[in-house]
Protein backbone atom coordinates (compact mmCIF):
# COMPACT_ATOMS: atom_id res chain seq x y z
CA UNK A 1 0.00 0.00 0.00
CA UNK A 2 1.17 3.52 -0.85
CA UNK A 3 4.02 2.20 -3.05
CA UNK A 4 2.44 4.02 -6.02
CA UNK A 5 1.50 7.13 -4.04
CA UNK A 6 2.66 10.69 -4.67
CA UNK A 7 1.33 14.02 -3.45
CA UNK A 8 2.08 17.04 -5.62
CA UNK A 9 1.27 20.43 -4.07
CA UNK A 10 0.96 23.74 -5.92
CA UNK A 11 1.28 26.87 -3.78
CA UNK A 12 -0.52 29.44 -5.96
CA UNK A 13 -1.13 32.13 -3.33
CA UNK A 14 1.81 34.17 -1.96
CA UNK A 15 0.78 33.39 1.65
CA UNK A 16 0.15 29.66 1.03
CA UNK A 17 1.95 27.20 3.30
CA UNK A 18 3.13 23.71 2.31
CA UNK A 19 1.11 21.02 4.16
CA UNK A 20 3.40 19.33 6.70
CA UNK A 21 3.14 17.00 9.66
CA UNK A 22 3.75 18.76 12.98
CA UNK A 23 5.58 15.67 14.22
CA UNK A 24 7.22 13.05 12.01
CA UNK A 25 4.80 10.13 11.74
CA UNK A 26 1.62 12.11 12.45
CA UNK A 27 -1.39 10.90 10.45
CA UNK A 28 -2.47 14.34 9.26
CA UNK A 29 -0.80 17.04 7.20
CA UNK A 30 -1.59 20.48 8.61
CA UNK A 31 -3.58 22.85 6.38
CA UNK A 32 -3.11 26.58 6.95
CA UNK A 33 -5.14 29.60 5.88
CA UNK A 34 -3.52 31.91 3.33
CA UNK A 35 -5.50 35.01 4.35
CA UNK A 36 -6.95 36.51 7.50
CA UNK A 37 -9.94 34.36 8.39
CA UNK A 38 -12.69 35.30 10.86
CA UNK A 39 -14.76 32.51 12.33
CA UNK A 40 -17.99 34.07 13.59
CA UNK A 41 -20.38 32.20 15.88
CA UNK A 42 -22.47 29.60 14.02
CA UNK A 43 -21.51 30.84 10.54
CA UNK A 44 -20.20 28.39 7.94
CA UNK A 45 -17.17 29.91 6.20
CA UNK A 46 -14.85 28.92 3.37
CA UNK A 47 -11.25 29.15 4.57
CA UNK A 48 -8.77 29.48 1.72
CA UNK A 49 -5.48 27.59 1.80
CA UNK A 50 -3.99 28.82 -1.47
CA UNK A 51 -2.96 25.29 -2.46
CA UNK A 52 -3.94 22.72 -5.07
CA UNK A 53 -3.04 19.04 -4.79
CA UNK A 54 -2.63 16.07 -7.11
CA UNK A 55 -2.49 12.38 -6.17
CA UNK A 56 -3.26 9.05 -7.90
CA UNK A 57 -6.53 7.18 -8.27
CA UNK A 58 -7.19 4.75 -5.43
CA UNK A 59 -6.69 7.39 -2.73
CA UNK A 60 -8.67 10.24 -1.19
CA UNK A 61 -7.74 13.18 0.98
CA UNK A 62 -9.89 13.62 4.09
CA UNK A 63 -10.02 17.04 5.79
CA UNK A 64 -10.62 16.88 9.55
CA UNK A 65 -10.50 19.08 12.65
CA UNK A 66 -7.32 19.94 14.52
CA UNK A 67 -7.88 18.97 18.15
CA UNK A 68 -6.86 22.37 19.53
CA UNK A 69 -9.37 24.22 17.35
CA UNK A 70 -12.02 21.56 18.02
CA UNK A 71 -11.63 22.29 21.74
CA UNK A 72 -12.39 25.93 20.93
CA UNK A 73 -15.58 24.90 19.07
CA UNK A 74 -14.41 24.78 15.44
CA UNK A 75 -16.05 22.08 13.31
CA UNK A 76 -14.87 21.07 9.82
CA UNK A 77 -17.50 20.15 7.22
CA UNK A 78 -17.56 18.28 3.86
CA UNK A 79 -14.02 17.00 3.85
CA UNK A 80 -13.56 14.39 1.08
CA UNK A 81 -11.24 15.30 -1.81
CA UNK A 82 -11.24 12.96 -4.81
CA UNK A 83 -8.16 12.21 -6.90
CA UNK A 84 -9.34 14.17 -9.96
CA UNK A 85 -10.14 17.43 -8.14
CA UNK A 86 -7.64 20.13 -9.13
CA UNK A 87 -9.12 23.26 -7.58
CA UNK A 88 -8.05 25.08 -4.45
CA UNK A 89 -8.28 23.16 -1.19
CA UNK A 90 -10.94 25.15 0.65
CA UNK A 91 -11.79 24.22 4.23
CA UNK A 92 -15.44 24.57 5.27
CA UNK A 93 -15.46 25.51 8.93
CA UNK A 94 -18.06 26.50 11.52
CA UNK A 95 -17.39 28.11 14.88
CA UNK A 96 -19.77 26.65 17.47
CA UNK A 97 -18.33 28.70 20.33
CA UNK A 98 -19.69 32.15 21.09
CA UNK A 99 -16.23 33.71 20.80
CA UNK A 100 -14.85 35.20 17.61
CA UNK A 101 -11.84 33.22 16.36
CA UNK A 102 -9.42 35.02 14.05
CA UNK A 103 -6.76 33.13 12.13
CA UNK A 104 -3.85 34.97 10.52
CA UNK A 105 -2.18 33.81 7.28
CA UNK A 106 -0.07 30.74 7.99
CA UNK A 107 -2.15 29.55 10.97
CA UNK A 108 -3.52 26.00 10.99
CA UNK A 109 -7.21 25.49 10.23
CA UNK A 110 -7.46 21.71 9.67
CA UNK A 111 -5.53 18.57 8.88
CA UNK A 112 -5.57 16.40 5.77
CA UNK A 113 -5.29 12.63 5.89
CA UNK A 114 -4.49 10.54 2.82
CA UNK A 115 -6.35 7.22 2.76
CA UNK A 116 -6.62 4.35 0.28
CA UNK A 117 -10.14 3.93 -1.09
CA UNK A 118 -12.05 1.17 -2.82
CA UNK A 119 -12.98 2.31 -6.34
CA UNK A 120 -14.99 -0.73 -7.44
CA UNK A 121 -18.71 -0.88 -8.10
CA UNK A 122 -21.34 -2.08 -5.63
CA UNK A 123 -23.24 -5.26 -6.48
CA UNK A 124 -27.00 -5.49 -6.05
CA UNK A 125 -28.17 -8.62 -4.20
CA UNK A 126 -31.59 -9.90 -3.22
CA UNK A 127 -30.59 -10.08 0.44
CA UNK A 128 -27.44 -9.28 2.42
CA UNK A 129 -25.95 -11.96 4.67
CA UNK A 130 -27.41 -11.28 8.13
CA UNK A 131 -25.66 -14.23 9.79
CA UNK A 132 -23.31 -12.05 11.88
CA UNK A 133 -22.79 -11.54 15.60
CA UNK A 134 -24.11 -7.97 15.43
CA UNK A 135 -26.98 -8.55 12.98
CA UNK A 136 -28.90 -5.23 12.72
CA UNK A 137 -28.02 -3.95 16.20
CA UNK A 138 -26.52 -0.47 15.98
CA UNK A 139 -26.29 2.85 17.82
CA UNK A 140 -24.73 1.82 21.10
CA UNK A 141 -25.31 -1.91 20.78
CA UNK A 142 -21.68 -2.63 21.73
CA UNK A 143 -21.95 -0.70 24.99
CA UNK A 144 -20.87 2.81 24.02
Amino acid sequence: MFSDFYLNVELFHPEAVMPVRSINGDAGLDLCVCEKTELLFNVLISAHTGIKIEFPMGYAAIVKEKSGLALKGVEIKAGVIDHEYRGEIVVLAKNKSESLIILQPGQKIAQMLIVPVWTGNPMRVDKVDENTTRKDNGFGSTGA
